[in-house]
């Protein structure tokens, strides 16, 4: 190893690797810094799919306001960003209550 800091850096290495308790902390935190990607990932997720079933229902609320209350309540219980991604893509041209309650059971089969 002709290279100075690659030199350094596996002497370096060596020790860690030697020093059980460096090398059992070093397993937590790489273990504790992936947990915290993985949770931020499924909130990310999780805000996404509560955005969609918002948008879904502003639009059932404004275009049948009174009638449209359990169908409301049938996409909050919807959580798969998949299937609210359906339902958003052909919600906006229905012209009944009739066709967006066909439309959310029909992505949600």
């Amino acid at each position: 190893m002709g290279n100075p800091g690659i030199r350094k850096a596996m002497t370096i290495e060596q020790i860690f690797f030697k020093n059980q308790q460096e090398r059992r902390l070093y397993e937590l935190r790489e273990k504790a810094a992936r947990d915290e990607i993985s949770m931020v990932s499924g909130a990310k997720a999780e805000g996404k799919a509560k955005m969609a079933q918002e948008a879904i229902c502003k639009y059932l609320e404004a275009r049948f306001p009174k009638t449209s209350i359990d169908l409301q309540a049938e996409v909050q219980r919807i959580n798969d960003l998949v299937i609210l991604d359906k339902i958003i893509n052909k919600i906006y041209t229905v012209n009944s209550l009739d066709e967006a309650a066909a439309i959310v059971r029909e992505a949600n089969k």
